[in-house]
């Protein structure tokens, strides 16, 4: 289940973690460093390694010309609703990826050539 969640942080990056600069790309930093210790309590007791969520700043803030204001206001309101996830627990981690997928509603409008920078 851990895999799977760092799969979707991983995924998730690359989809709407780009295209942005400055603050936008601070904030989500931030938020997907925060995501590994909020699945740390989800009960995995395998070895699994240093796992990273995928998100690269470096990319997201090559990417500032992909997006206008709007889609960085809208980044930053996944980064906050990231950073606002409660922390996965044991025998609740389908709904945590519910609320962690919710986060990324708030970028259903991201135009394609934002939502593509990181690839």
């Amino acid at each position: 289940m851990k895999k799977l969640m760092f799969g979707l942080m991983a995924a998730g990056s690359l989809m709407f973690g780009a295209g942005c600069g400055g603050n936008a790309c601070d904030a989500l930093d931030e938020a997907h460093r925060g995501l590994s210790k909020k699945v740390e309590s989800c009960g995995n007791t395998s070895d699994e390694g240093d796992e990273t969520s995928g998100f690269d700043k470096n990319v997201c803030e090559n990417a500032l010309d992909h997006c206008s204001a709007q889609e960085k206001d809208r980044l930053n309101e996944v980064a906050d609703c990231l950073k606002d996830l409660p922390n996965c627990e044991a025998g609740g981690e389908l709904d945590w990826i519910d609320l962690f997928s919710a986060c990324f509603d708030k970028a259903a409008e991201l135009n394609p050539d934002c939502a593509e920078a990181a690839k």
